[in-house]
């Protein structure tokens, strides 16, 4: 998966001390007793620290975006709050008070990376966990808008959205004639892609895909998902990190998660199953549509990949490869 990829460096690796004084502003008066980097936050500096005379452990959590993007997720972790488990924010400067990135402290929540279950092959614990997380993401999608596009820092569409096989295409055509996806797609896999979105277009052009925008996650997947299990149960403890959320359609959802998922695997069969039960519906032609969003996120992210990350480009080409076959 792709915790295994480079990364691009960022601002988000600051000093201790830097890190220790941010702490202090949240915490008046009280030391840092310690402070260590996550494997979690791929996209945003994540630490995890204690108080002294404290046991309870709290997140750092460092932007490498705007503070615009940083405002928006607290804004969507406000909205779904009731409904879905999220990590709570104690703490936040999304304009910093002196020059530096967004940051926020927020709940520590305990749990197992979904991730580590299904790479644990254990079938009791990927089922019940496919379970609880297919539930648990068509609540997230009861979250309905009037308006598909990306939102600014209240929730306000700043770029609309126009979800479809015309868009989709358009996509794709121009990440390959003028981005990176056709500098690191050869030949052969461009007219594959190509064939694909023809083959596409005969099938979904008689489809009636009427239902409303909702919230979409954008980044739904094993990385993002802490577990809580008990016994031969799981539910979710937090769904984490929504900075790249919008309104759009579930299938950007499921297919980011299913990514990495053969046809019919257990945790794929369970994971439907939850979100059926939790009051997801989905198309007839659901694994089509999911494919083809993650196609332009897969084009997205090969469009930002350069010349020293040949893992993530190399398990992107593999992706794309997948995500036009067996449909």
């Amino acid at each position: 998966m792709k915790e295994n990829w480079e990364h691009k460096s960022t601002a988000n690796e600051l000093s201790p001390i830097l890190l220790k004084q941010m702490i202090q502003r949240a915490f008046s008066g009280k030391t840092v007793a310690q402070l260590q980097r996550t494997s979690t936050g791929l996209s945003n500096g994540s630490y995890r620290f204690t108080l002294e005379q404290e046991d309870r452990p709290y997140l750092l959590r460092v932007s490498s975006g705007s503070p615009d993007i940083a405002s928006k997720e607290v804004a969507i972790t406000q909205l779904v709050a009731a409904t879905v488990p999220i990590a709570e924010y104690i703490y936040s400067e999304i304009k910093p008070i002196s020059e530096g990135p967004s940051w926020a402290i927020i709940e520590w929540k305990e749990g197992v990376l979904l991730a580590d279950i299904i790479r644990s092959g254990d079938q009791a614990r990927i089922a019940a966990a496919g379970r609880a997380v297919g539930h648990d993401l068509a609540c997230i999608h009861q979250h309905h808008f009037s308006q598909a596009g990306f939102w600014g820092a209240t929730l306000d569409i700043v770029e609309s959205l126009q979800p479809g096989i015309e868009t989709w295409t358009a996509f794709v055509q121009h990440s390959l004639q003028h981005h990176r996806s056709g500098q690191w797609l050869d030949e052969q896999e461009q007219h594959a892609v190509q064939q694909f979105l023809e083959n596409s277009r005969e099938r979904l052009l008689e489809l009636e895909l009427n239902e409303p925008p909702l919230l979409v996650h954008a980044d739904f997947n094993g990385l993002n998902i802490l577990i809580q299990e008990s016994a031969q149960t799981a539910s979710v403890a937090a769904v984490l990190d929504w900075e790249f959320a919008f309104a759009g359609t579930r299938y950007t959802d499921i297919g980011n998660m299913l990514r990495y998922e053969a046809v019919d695997s257990l945790y794929e069969q369970h994971f439907l199953e939850g979100y059926r039960a939790g009051g997801g519906t989905l198309h007839s032609e659901w694994r089509l549509l999911s494919r083809l969003e993650d196609l332009i996120a897969l084009c997205d992210m090969l469009n930002s990949s350069d010349q020293h990350m040949p893992r993530r480009i190399a398990d992107l080409r593999r992706l794309i490869a997948r995500s036009i076959q067996d449909v």
